[in-house]
């Protein structure tokens, strides 16, 4: 059987712009740009030969064909990934090595990540280190620190500081970019950042 189907880049572009409404949020969510985002979708809709977004001057609404896409491109690639949890469920069980700076650690609570009952499941231990290097060496999982850049092929998403201080950067490899570990400890970090002290 053969398949007619768009690229998966552009699906993904797709769904989390969908989801957000926002090209800038999927971008960051995917760790690429949101041109990288916008040109994405742009070449799923001329493939489809149907327009997917209303682009706005101050955001994003979908079309009725794009409502209608959402649902079902969301749930392939929920399927993708139980898919792949069942014949790989390490992937999404392995617990995360964090490396997190000192500037980081000063913007979050003192016992954090182990103060976090949530992330018992996903971080198993973190080091002292605003170092990119570590994370193409497999040294750690994630990086968490104020700033920085640029990451190159690293997946980047941004945590704003609500104090409007520095946003913090969770940078990982892409592929761990939209794990169960990696959104937990985002979720986390949004929850628990506090302005500069």
């Amino acid at each position: 059987m053969t398949y007619r189907l768009p690229s998966l880049n552009s699906l993904r572009a797709f769904e989390a712009a969908a989801r957000h409404l926002s090209f800038k949020t999927a971008a960051s969510e995917l760790g690429v740009t949101a041109g990288a985002v916008s040109q994405q979708v742009k070449k799923l809709e001329a493939s489809l030969g149907i327009a997917l977004f209303r682009r706005l001057p101050h955001g994003l609404l979908l079309t009725h064909e794009g409502e209608a896409y959402l649902p079902p491109i969301t749930k392939v690639f929920a399927d993708l990934t139980a898919a792949t949890e069942a014949i790989a469920p390490e992937i999404n069980s392995r617990k995360f090595r964090v490396g997190m700076s000192s500037a980081a650690r000063d913007k979050l609570p003192a016992d954090w990540p182990n103060g976090s009952g949530g992330l018992r499941n996903h971080i198993r231990d973190w080091v002292e280190t605003g170092d990119v290097e570590l994370l193409r060496t497999d040294e750690i999982d994630c990086l968490i620190r104020p700033g920085g850049g640029p990451y190159g092929d690293l997946a980047l998403i941004i945590i704003p500081d609500s104090g409007g201080a520095q946003a913090l950067h969770f940078v990982c490899k892409p592929g761990l970019a939209d794990c169960r570990q990696a959104r937990a400890i985002v979720q986390d970090l949004t929850r628990n950042i506090a302005p500069a002290r």
